[in-house]
């Protein structure tokens, strides 16, 4: 269920009920579900039970990615000076510009923590709207509301014809 998590919300798919349906249908979500498609129930209940380990989880995999040099957090700048550079007394780290680097990235990840909550707490309202929209059994592929519709249909043209 992590694993899903992570490389839904990853990839923009917040929905438990999508992550459902991308299980039956995308090859990454089938790999990381091992062939098993959860049910949307399943997905929501797992992250409404979680939501602070997995908020840690999302926290521990982009720092693990920021040490294994998959991503570089802060700004990036391209400008094409060159210097002549030598080793400056000014760039190396002392104690207290130490601190203040440490204080700095404990509120970045602060600020990342809030996000990844934010992340699942969207996430569950999702949820809770697709609920409201298709009941709370419901999925968006249930074909009962369609043939219902098109009965309806079909006895409003034959009392037409009649």
């Amino acid at each position: 269920m992590v694993r899903l998590l992570i490389y839904g919300y990853t990839t923009g798919v917040r929905s438990s009920r999508s992550i459902e349906r991308k299980c039956a249908d995308d090859v990454a979500f089938r790999y990381l579900a091992a062939g098993a498609g959860p049910d949307y129930r399943s997905i929501s209940r797992f992250r409404a039970r979680h939501p602070d380990a997995l908020a840690g989880v999302f926290t521990q995999s982009l720092c693990l990615a920021q040490q294994l040099g998959m991503v570089k957090m802060g700004r990036v700048a391209l400008d094409g000076t060159k210097l002549q550079a030598n080793a400056s007394k000014h760039k190396a780290m002392s104690y207290n510009r130490l601190v203040e680097k440490e204080e700095r990235l404990e509120a970045e990840i602060a600020g990342l923590e809030a996000a990844a909550a934010g992340l699942l707490a969207d996430a569950e309202a999702l949820d809770v709207a697709e609920d409201e929209r298709f009941g709370s059994d419901g999925k968006d592929t249930d074909l009962l509301a369609e043939l219902d519709r098109r009965e309806r249909r079909l006895a409003r043209c034959q009392t037409a014809r009649a």
